[in-house]
Parts: structure tokens; sequence; C-alpha cells
């Protein structure tokens, strides 16, 4: 089990933490924070659009350190242009991930694309929480990096 490949998921975690944090205390304390410098300029329609936002956006972040893992841990060619999904079916097949775990994790992949490429998305569909479970159990499945 790689404790050491989840670790580099944390700091996102950490940071997301922070950002909901300060988001939701913003747009609770509007009224009485909306005429500090710091907020010149912006409208409370705009704190809710970065609070509904923040979720699936530190949901690409988070994927996006997946897949740097995924590549450090199975090298290819430079430049490496292999596909996230190429990359977690390589992963699965090398390391005999369960299917129903990879299942979930090409659900995510699936979810970023959708979130990156502008569809339209269901963003309770899928939770920060359930995405970082979904790809740290996926790397547990991965040997300690030498």
């Amino acid at each position: 089990m790689s404790y050491i490949l989840i670790q580099q998921m944390v700091r996102i975690r950490e940071e997301f933490d922070v950002a909901k944090s300060t988001v939701d205390y913003l747009e609770r304390s509007w009224a009485n924070m909306h005429r500090e410098p710091a907020f010149e300029g912006l409208q409370l329609a705009q704190v809710r659009m970065a609070a509904i936002n923040l979720e699936p956006t530190y949901i690409v972040r988070l994927f996006s350190a997946f897949e740097a893992v995924l590549r450090s841990i199975l090298p290819g060619k430079q430049p490496d242009r292999r596909s996230a999904y190429a990359l977690v079916s390589k992963a699965a097949s090398k390391w005999q991930i369960p299917s129903p775990l990879v299942a979930k994790v090409d659900h995510l992949r699936e979810f970023r694309n959708r979130y990156v490429h502008q569809a339209t998305i269901d963003s309770s569909s899928m939770t920060f929480t359930e995405a970082l479970a979904s790809l740290n159990h996926f790397l547990s499945w991965l040997p300690n990096p030498p």
C-alpha cells in the first residue's frame, strides 16, 4: 500500500478546505464584508458562483495530481502524451486493481473532462470527498516508489 503516493494528495485537500471555508465565510458575511477594499468591484453573485464552482475546480486539480502520480510510477516516452484513460488502464492491469474501483476512477475522469470542456454538469454528482476517497483507494493498490 502506497501511503507515500496518497500523501501527495493531502496538500490539495488542505488547500480545498481553506478555500471552501474562506468562500463560505465570505458568502455568509457578505453584508458586512463587501465594503472592504479587497472586495471592491465584486458582487455577491460572483461569490456565490465561486462557491458553486469551487468543488469541481478542486476535483480537476485533484485528478491532475493523480494523473501526475501515475505518470511518475508508470514511466513512458518523453514527452509523455498518454491519456488519463491509458494511464488508469495500465495501472489497473499492472497491479490488478478491482474493476469496480477502476470504474469509479473512470467516472471521475469523465466528470473532469465534462467540467473542463464546459459541458453542463451536475456538480452534486461528484463531491471532492468522494473523488479523493476513490483516488486514494486506487493509489493504495500501487507500490511505494523507489
